[in-house]
C-alpha cells in the first residue's frame, strides 16, 4: 500500500511540474497585441486529405509500362440538348430538335458514385460544377458524406472545378477565372479545400490558348491534358515521343512560374475502340472471352507509349455522357486490370491500374524528364487536310455579344453589392454568376450547340441579367440621394436604338455606372423621338440630336420603337462610381436633322488626334492619320464574303483522318472551308458602282454613313477627344436565295510592311505574334491557305510596321475569326450563314432565322487605333476594358422634389487607381459580411512600357472610400487556396533547371502591416481577402 502511494504522488508531482512547464511557455510566447491588424498570408495544414494527399494514388510498378486507366464521362452543359435535359435525361425539347439521346448526367452520377462505393480501388473523375452540385444538392446527408469520403480517399477526384469546362478560344480571361472562381467556392463550402482540383482536363476544345493555360497555371494547376491538336502537330510529336511538352504560357512576362506541364491524349478523350462499354452489364468481360481484349489492350499501350519519354501513359475509359451503365464499365475494367496484370507472371512488363489525371502526373514527375518546350499555342485547329475549326470563332455572334453584355452587368452587379453592404444579394449575383458559367462551355459561347440550345442559353443569360438587375436597383436606393432614388429601368435594346423609357417621357434621369477602376468618358446614345433636349450633370453638358441610320430603322426586333434619332451626349463617370444626368425635352416637335448626302470631294473627318479620309468616287475610306505622331498610312476599309466549298458527302465506312471521317467538309458551325481558288467576293454598294455615302457632322461626333448592300451597312464616327474610329457595323439578314453559304469580312488594306506577320490577342490579355502559313512546333504542309491563317481575335488584332515603327490594331466588341492573309491587310469574320451541316458534331446547319424569319441582323463595333509601336498600347489597353466593361446604363423616372441643381457623382474608391492598374475583381466573399474578394491586375506587358513604368504600386488600407481594408490574405488566382500553401511540381527545362513551386509573388515583396502595400509586375494579378471595416464607424473619418 506504501508502495503504491509513493508512485501515486510521484505521479501527481510529474503533472504538477508539466502544467507549470506550459504555463511559463504560454508567458514567454506572450506578445502585446499590435494595434495595426497584420496579414494573415499563411494558412494551418487541410484538415483533409483527398488530393491534398499524394499517397492515396494506387501503386505503380518500377520496371515495368505503367497504365493509367482513367475512368470519365463527358457531360456538355448543352450542345444537342439544353443543360437541364441532359442533366435529367430528357428529349430533345422542341419540334426543331430531332434529337432525343438517353444521355442523363443525374443517372450517371447516380450510378458511378454507387459502384465506387463497392471497391476502394476504383477510381472516377468529374469536371463539371454546374452538374454536380445540382446533384450534391439532391443527396440525402448519409450520401453526401459517402461523397466526402470517396474524395477524402482520391477515389473520387474533381477535375478543373470551374461551373463548365470553357471554351479556350473565344472566352475572355475575366470570365474565365470567375467561372472557376465559383465553381472552386462551391468545392471549398461543400467539399473541403482538398477537394480542389490539381489538373486541367481540356479534351474536347477545338484547340487550346495560352492565356488559358496560364491561369492554370495560376490557379496553382501541376498540368493540363488535352484531347485535341492539329493532325499534323500530333503526327510530328507521336513520332518524336513528344507528346507531353512543357508550356511557356507566359514567357515574355510570368516566365517560368506559369510553365505548365501539358499531356496529350493519344487518340482524344474516348476508350479505345473495342473499350467502349456503354450499355454493357457486369460479366460481359470475363476468363471465357478475355484472351483477344488483353491482348488487343496490351498492344494498344505498348503502341501509344511509344509517344511519350515516360513509363506511364494514360489511356481514358469513357466519353461523351459515359457510365450511365456505370456497373458494367467498372466491371469490365475490373476485369481488364486483373486479366492484363495476370500476365506479368509470364514475363509481361505490362502493369495496369485505376488513376486519375493528378495521380499520372505525379508520376511522370518523378521521373525527372527533360521535355519539349512551347510558346505559342494550339491554333488553328484541323482533323484533316483542307477543314480547319476556325469558323466557330465567329459562329453565332449574337450569342457571342450577349455573353459579353451579361459578363459586364456581372461586374457592375458584384462591386454594387460589395458598395452598398447588401447583404442578401447572393441569390440574384449567383443567378447571372451560373449562367455566365455556363455559357463559357465550350458548345455554348463557340455558338456549336444547336438552334434551340442557343435559345435556352440566351433565356438563362437574360434570367440572370433579370435577377442582377434587382441588385442594382436595391444598391442605387442606397447608394443616390433618397429623393432620386425611384426604381431602375433598364433597356437592353440600346444597341438597336429601342428604348421606352427615353422615347416616351418628357423627362428622365440616365444612371451610368463605371465598374472599372479609373474615370472614363461615355458617349451615351439614347433613342429619341426627336427634337431638342436639355441634360444637367456635373459641368456643363453639350446634347445634340442625331438622326438614326436607315439600317437601323428597318430592324425587325424594334418594331415598336418611336425614335428617328438619338440624344448623344458625353458622361464623364468616375471610378468605381456613378454619374447622374436628368434629361428634359425643350420642344414639342419631334424635327431630326437630316443625314448630308456625298459631294463630289473627298470627305475628311478629323478630331485633335486622327483625320480620316474617304474616296468620293468609291465611298471607302482612303487614308488614316495619326496627327500628334505623324503617322499617315493608306487605309481602305471595305466589306466582303466568302462562298463555301461544297464539301464532300461521307463514306460511313471511312474513320480515317479523325473520329467523324476525312471527306472535306462544306462550312458549319465548327468548320470555315472558303470556295477553292476564290477570293472574298466585294460589296461595292446596292448598284456595284460605288458605296453610297452620307455625313452627319456634329458636336460630340463626326459621322460617316456607308451603304455597302441592302443587307451591309457601317457608321463611322470620330468623337471629340477619342484617340480611336468607331466603326459600327449592321450586317443581315444574309441572303438565302440558292440556299448559299455567305461569310462576311470586315477588310483593312493598309500600305504597312508586315513581312508575313499579324498579332492577336490571347483570351483579352498578351499578344501573340502570327506568321503566315508558319507554326512553332511543325513544318506546316499548306492545305487551306486561308482558314488555315485564321486565329480567335477576342479582343483586337494588330500590325505592325517595324521601318515605320507604326502599329494599326482593330479591337472587337467580341471574339472573332481573325488573319492577315497578304502583308498590310486584316481581316476579321463578322457574321456568317450556312445551308449546310459540317458534318463534325452539332448534324444541324448554322442557319439563324431571327425574329422575322428571313435572317438574324447583327449589329457590332470596331475600334481603329493607329500609333507608334512605342505608345500604341497606352491606347488601347485601358479603352480596350471600357470597351468591355463599359458603363452601365439604367433609367428612373424624375422625383417631384429634384430640382435642376441636382448634380449626383459619387465614387467608392478613395482615388482613382494607377494608370497600369485594372480592378479586376470585387465581390463579396460567400457567408461573411465584412469580407471581400479583391483582385488587381497590370494591364500592360513587358514591352508595351519603360522600364521605369512597368511596375505598379499602391496601398490597400485605404483604397476604398467607404471602407477601410484591416486584414488581406494573399490567394492563388481562382481564390483557391492560400498563395503560400501551393508548392506546385518542378518539371525540368532544357537548361537542366527547374521550374519554380511557387505561384505567387517574389518572396519578401509583400509587406505585412498597414497600409498594405502590394506592387505588380507586368501582367500580373494578384488575388485578396480583405478584411474590411466602415470608415464612419471610427472617430476621426
Amino acid at each position: 500500500m506504501r508502495f503504491k502511494l509513493k508512485r501515486f504522488a510521484l505521479i501527481l508531482a510529474f503533472f504538477a511540474c508539466i502544467s507549470f512547464i506550459i504555463h511559463i511557455m504560454d508567458l514567454l510566447k506572450f506578445k502585446p497585441r499590435s494595434r495595426r491588424p497584420k496579414i494573415e498570408l499563411h494558412l494551418d495544414p487541410p484538415s483533409n486529405t483527398g488530393t491534398c494527399d499524394k499517397s492515396k494514388c494506387n501503386p505503380t510498378m518500377d520496371g515495368m509500362l505503367n497504365v493509367h486507366i482513367v475512368a470519365h464521362s463527358h457531360d456538355d452543359v448543352g450542345w444537342k440538348k439544353t443543360m437541364d435535359q441532359y442533366y435529367t435525361g430528357q428529349g430533345g425539347g422542341n419540334a426543331e430538335s430531332f434529337y432525343h439521346g438517353g444521355e442523363c448526367t443525374k443517372c450517371i452520377l447516380d450510378n458511378a458514385v454507387r459502384e465506387l462505393i463497392g471497391n476502394p480501388l476504383r477510381r472516377f473523375i468529374f469536371v463539371e460544377m454546374a452538374f454536380l452540385s445540382v446533384w450534391y444538392n439532391e443527396q440525402t446527408e448519409d450520401m453526401k458524406k459517402q461523397v466526402k469520403r470517396l474524395i477524402d480517399e482520391r477515389r473520387l477526384e474533381l477535375i478543373i472545378g470551374g461551373w463548365s469546362m470553357s471554351d479556350s478560344a473565344t472566352t475572355y480571361y475575366d470570365d474565365v477565372i470567375d467561372q472557376h472562381t465559383y465553381g472552386f467556392q462551391w468545392i471549398q463550402k461543400e467539399l473541403g479545400e482538398c477537394a480542389m482540383p490539381k489538373s486541367g482536363w481540356h479534351v474536347d476544345q477545338f484547340g487550346h490558348s495560352r492565356e488559358h493555360s496560364s491561369i492554370f497555371a495560376q490557379f496553382g494547376f501541376d498540368g493540363l491534358f488535352l484531347g485535341r491538336i492539329d493532325f499534323q502537330d500530333q503526327e510530328r510529336r507521336t513520332k518524336t515521343s513528344n507528346m507531353e511538352t512543357l508550356w511557356r504560357t507566359s514567357p515574355d512576362n510570368l516566365g517560368d512560374k506559369t510553365s505548365l506541364f501539358t499531356s496529350v491524349l493519344y487518340d482524344g478523350y474516348f476508350s479505345p475502340e473495342r473499350f467502349r462499354w456503354e450499355g454493357w452489364g457486369p460479366g460481359m468481360l470475363s476468363a471465357r472471352n478475355s484472351e483477344n481484349y488483353v491482348n488487343a489492350f496490351i498492344d494498344i499501350a505498348v503502341e501509344r507509349a511509344k509517344a511519350y519519354k515516360t513509363k506511364h501513359v494514360l489511356i481514358p475509359f469513357g466519353g461523351d455522357f459515359a457510365f450511365n451503365t456505370a456497373a458494367g464499365w467498372f466491371d469490365g475494367i475490373d476485369n481488364l486490370i486483373k486479366y492484363v496484370n495476370a500476365k506479368q507472371a509470364t514475363g509481361s512488363k505490362v502493369n495496369v491500374l485505376y488513376s486519375t489525371p493528378t495521380c499520372y502526373i505525379n508520376s511522370v514527375n518523378r521521373e525527372a524528364v527533360t521535355l519539349e518546350t512551347m510558346s505559342t499555342d494550339f491554333f488553328p485547329y484541323s482533323t484533316i487536310p483542307n477543314t480547319f475549326w476556325t469558323g466557330f470563332f465567329t459562329s453565332r455572334p449574337g450569342l457571342k455579344r450577349h455573353v459579353k453584355v451579361a459578363s459586364s452587368l456581372l461586374q457592375t452587379c458584384k462591386e454594387m453589392a460589395v458598395l452598398a453592404q447588401l447583404e442578401h444579394a447572393k441569390t440574384n449575383v449567383d443567378k447571372l454568376k451560373s449562367a455566365v458559367g455556363v455559357l463559357q462551355h465550350h458548345d455554348a459561347i463557340t455558338g456549336t450547340e444547336m438552334q434551340h440550345v442557343t435559345d435556352d442559353y440566351n433565356k438563362m443569360l437574360s434570367e440572370g441579367e433579370l435577377a442582377c438587375q434587382s441588385v442594382i436597383d436595391e444598391a442605387y436606393r442606397i447608394l443616390l440621394p433618397q429623393a432620386a432614388a425611384p426604381k431602375q429601368e433598364f433597356c437592353p435594346l440600346l444597341n438597336i436604338s429601342f428604348c421606352p423609357e427615353t422615347e416616351t417621357p418628357k423627362t428622365f434621369f440616365v444612371n451610368l455606372f463605371n465598374p472599372l477602376g479609373w474615370p472614363v468618358t461615355h458617349f451615351v446614345r439614347l433613342p429619341i423621338p426627336g427634337g431638342t433636349y436639355k441634360v444637367i450633370g456635373e459641368g456643363k453638358v453639350t446634347a445634340e440630336t442625331v438622326p438614326l441610320s436607315s439600317s437601323t430603322a428597318a430592324i425587325p426586333e424594334r418594331s415598336h420603337s418611336k425614335a428617328k434619332a438619338e440624344l448623344v451626349f458625353r458622361a464623364d463617370v468616375p471610378p468605381l462610381g456613378f454619374a447622374s444626368y436628368k434629361v428634359s425635352k425643350e420642344t414639342s416637335s419631334n424635327d431630326v436633322p437630316p443625314l448630308q448626302d456625298n459631294t463630289r470631294d473627298d470627305i475628311v473627318i478629323e478630331n485633335e488626334f486622327l483625320l480620316l479620309t474617304v474616296d468620293a468616287e468609291s465611298g471607302l475610306t482612303k487614308t488614316l492619320t495619326n496627327k500628334v505622331t505623324q503617322i499617315k498610312i493608306e487605309f481602305e476599309q471595305s466589306y466582303r464574303y466568302y462562298l463555301s466549298s461544297e464539301g464532300q458527302q461521307r463514306d460511313p465506312n471511312d474513320r480515317t483522318g479523325g473520329f467523324l471521317g476525312s471527306h472535306k467538309r462544306a462550312s458549319g458551325a465548327y468548320a470555315f472551308v472558303p470556295k477553292e481558288g476564290q477570293g472574298p467576293v466585294r460589296l461595292n454598294g446596292r448598284d456595284a458602282k460605288g458605296v453610297n455615302v452620307k455625313t452627319f457632322k456634329g458636336v460630340n461626333a463626326l459621322e460617316i454613313h456607308q451603304e455597302f448592300s441592302s443587307w451591309m451597312t457601317q457608321v463611322i464616327r470620330l468623337y471629340d477627344g477619342a484617340p480611336y474610329l468607331e466603326l459600327e457595323w449592321t450586317v443581315g439578314p444574309l441572303p438565302d436565295e440558292n440556299r448559299e453559304t455567305k461569310e462576311v469580312i470586315s477588310h483593312f488594306t493598309t500600305d504597312l510592311q508586315t513581312r508575313g506577320v499579324v498579332y492577336t490577342d490571347s483570351n483579352g490579355r498578351e499578344m501573340i505574334q502570327r506568321r503566315l502559313d508558319k507554326r512553332e512546333t511543325w513544318n506546316l504542309t499548306v492545305t487551306s491557305p486561308i482558314s488555315g491563317n485564321y486565329y480567335p481575335v477576342t479582343g483586337r488584332i494588330a500590325l505592325q510596321d517595324q521601318d515605320k515603327q507604326a502599329q494599326l490594331t482593330v479591337l472587337t466588341d467580341r471574339c472573332q475569326g481573325g488573319a492577315s492573309i497578304k502583308d498590310g491587310e486584316i481581316e476579321l469574320l463578322v457574321h456568317r450563314r450556312t445551308f449546310k451541316d459540317d458534318d463534325l458534331g452539332v448534324q444541324e446547319p448554322l442557319n439563324e432565322k431571327g425574329v422575322d424569319g428571313r435572317g438574324l441582323i447583327i449589329r457590332g463595333k470596331h475600334y481603329v487605333f493607329l500609333n507608334t509601336i512605342e505608345k500604341t498600347a497606352q491606347d488601347f489597353r485601358p479603352l480596350g476594358l471600357q470597351f468591355h466593361h463599359p458603363p452601365t446604363v439604367s433609367f428612373s423616372a424624375p422625383q417631384q422634389d429634384v430640382t435642376d441643381s441636382l448634380h449626383t457623382q459619387w465614387s467608392g474608391l478613395s482615388a482613382p487607381l494607377p494608370s497600369n492598374v485594372h480592378l479586376l475583381t470585387l465581390d463579396q466573399v460567400p457567408g461573411k459580411v465584412n469580407k471581400l474578394l479583391l483582385r488587381l491586375e497590370n494591364i500592360f506587358e513587358r514591352r508595351e512600357l519603360a522600364e521605369s513604368e512597368r511596375i505598379a504600386e499602391l496601398d490597400l488600407e485605404d483604397l476604398f472610400s467607404k471602407f477601410r481594408v484591416t486584414g488581406v490574405r494573399e490567394l492563388t488566382l481562382g481564390a483557391n487556396h492560400n498563395v503560400s500553401s501551393v508548392r506546385r511540381l518542378r518539371w525540368k527545362k532544357p537548361d537542366g533547371s527547374l521550374t519554380p513551386s511557387q505561384v505567387g509573388s517574389t518572396e519578401g515583396r509583400y509587406k505585412h502591416e498597414a497600409p498594405f502595400t502590394i506592387t505588380l509586375t507586368p501582367m500580373e494579378i494578384r488575388t485578396f481577402h480583405i478584411d474590411i471595416i466602415q470608415k464612419n464607424y471610427q472617430s476621426g473619418t
